[in-house]
């Protein structure tokens, strides 16, 4: 892919994973073409592109479509992850220092107090945790050496990337939970409970499977 069209690609992408274009919306090619100032040409190559990512489905003789949700991979896709997830965070165990933890513990600080803000002014900052959660894992595995490891968890799924910012509409109540997670994390590291460990990294993956159900509620068309 050219330049122009891999820039393309990852706006499209980026949108989808978002929701800012949601399961089940149409997309033209014609439109997307106008949208960007490019032929059809490139732009059948960019949605076969995000075919193949599973963010689309084609429907002969209708279109490209964005594939809606299935929970059940998710729940599949959700088991790899805190496996690997655990693997590297006990290699982290091994390694980590205070200095670590402490610069952990400054990025859990600014999200906290955008928590409160949010409370305040009831701003909706679901991009900002989405992007906060990114940083607090790709922090912590890379300072257990493994951040390649959660780029190939990240870029090859994004399926499963759109299903994590789904996790953040829940609300409030919900992300603060996620922080109250985050904050486990980090402690057990410090402690070197590895017990503990383990019930945080399965807590944390798999609470926001059982908390969808809201989103569900308010956005049935998005679930298969």
């Amino acid at each position: 892919m050219t330049k122009d069209v891999e820039t393309i690609y990852e706006k499209l992408r980026s949108e989808i994973i978002e929701l800012k274009i949601a399961p089940g919306d149409r997309l033209k090619e014609e439109a997307v073409s106008a949208r960007f100032g490019l032929s059809r040409t490139p732009i059948r190559d960019v949605l076969k592109r995000l075919e193949f990512d599973g963010l689309l489905t084609v429907r002969p003789q209708s279109g490209s479509y964005v594939t809606k949700i299935d929970l059940s991979d998710i729940s599949d896709t959700i088991y790899i992850r805190a496996a690997v997830e655990y693997s590297v965070l006990q290699t982290l165990m091994g390694v980590v220092n205070p200095c670590d933890l402490a610069e952990v513990m400054l990025l859990l600080s600014k999200q906290r107090e955008t928590l409160s803000q949010q409370s305040e002014t009831g701003e909706d900052f679901t991009d900002y945790y989405f992007r906060a959660d990114n940083a607090f894992h790709t922090l912590l595995f890379k300072k257990a050496g493994k951040e390649h490891v959660l780029e190939r968890l990240n870029s090859e799924n994004p399926v499963f990337q759109r299903y994590r910012y789904l996790t953040f509409l829940r609300g409030n109540e919900e992300i603060e939970g996620l922080y109250r997670i985050h904050t486990k994390i980090v402690r057990a590291l410090e402690l070197k409970d590895d017990d503990n460990l383990r019930a945080v990294v399965n807590e944390h993956n798999f609470a926001g499977l059982n908390g969808i159900k809201s989103v569900q509620e308010r956005h049935p068309d998005w679930f298969i």
